[in-house]
Formats: structure tokens, C-alpha cells, sequence
């Protein structure tokens, strides 16, 4: 896939795959008892993917490390046979606020090259999906995922 063709904020199904991927894996890791970490995905036009964890230092040096990870990754991840990057995701474990007060979950951030807002300007969008039962195995809950607004992208578009 060259390039998202599906219209301004639609997102393509391969980066629908790649988000639910991301987010699945870090649900089971929650619903084990395990933290995930921050982790980010990156995929080129082929669907070659790269992932990496961080987990060592706090939870926002590990955001910040994933994030400067995707961005200077954008022309590819030849060690993973991954061309110049086409769509990617980074996801963490936080806190959303709700009407009742915060709520765990998983949070997402995604991009692809095409993604744009209604006047054609390059955007990443973000998610969250509620859980409760941390390693509670097959008593893990979980919600479906929210909308959670615009992000700029890292990777030029």
C-alpha cells in the first residue's frame, strides 16, 4: 500500500490491523499480570513490521524513547527488513479521566502516510480502551476502544 487512499481520516485496514494487534497484545500482558511497557510498531508499504519495548525508566521517558524511535526510524528498520516507515502505533498503559473519575487503560497512538484532517493537513489520531482485572486472567475486562482526539504526526506524511 502506497498510501492511504480511503479518504481524509479513514483509516486503512492494514493500520486498523496493526492498532489491534498492538492493542490485543497489550491487553494479554495486563490480563497476565504483566506491564507492557511502551511499545511502538512501525510497518513500511509492504507490511514488513518492526516492534520494540521500553519498560526500564518511567513511564514517560519510555513514551518519549518510543516516540524518538519512530521518528528517526522513518526511513526504514533495515536490521528488521523494514523499508521507509509507511504507518506506525505506540501504545502505553495510563489513566483516562472520565465523568466519574479516572479509569485504567490502554492508550494508542497511530499514523500512516495519508491520514489527514478535513483541509488535507497530515494527523495522527489517538485511542484508549478501558480494562479492569489487571492479571486477573479470564476475569480481565475490557471496553472497546474510545476515540481520544489529534496527534501530530511523527513521520512526515
Amino acid at each position: 500500500m502506497a498510501q492511504n487512499t480511503q479518504g481524509p481520516g479513514a483509516v486503512s485496514p492494514q493500520l486498523d490491523e496493526m492498532v489491534c494487534d498492538l492493542i490485543g497484545f497489550m491487553l494479554d500482558e495486563l490480563a497476565a499480570g504483566c506491564d507492557p511497557g511502551v511499545v511502538a510498531c512501525m510497518e513500511d508499504s509492504q507490511g514488513n513490521r518492526s516492534e520494540a519495548a521500553f519498560s526500564d525508566d518511567g513511564e514517560e521517558e519510555c513514551l518519549e524513547a518510543a516516540r524518538a524511535l519512530v521518528a528517526r526510524s522513518a526511513q526504514g528498520v533495515p536490521e528488521d527488513g523494514v523499508g521507509p516507515i509507511a504507518r506506525y502505533a505506540i501504545g502505553c498503559v495510563g489513566g483516562v479521566r472520565l465523568e466519574d473519575g479516572f479509569a485504567d487503560a490502554v492508550l494508542v497512538s497511530f499514523y500512516e502516510h495519508g491520514l489527514a484532517t478535513e483541509v488535507g493537513a497530515p494527523t495522527g489520531y489517538s485511542a484508549y480502551v478501558l480494562y479492569e482485572g489487571f492479571g486477573l486472567g479470564d476475569d480481565f475486562a475490557y471496553a472497546d476502544p474510545m476515540p481520544a482526539g489529534e496527534e501530530p504526526p511523527l513521520i512526515e506524511g
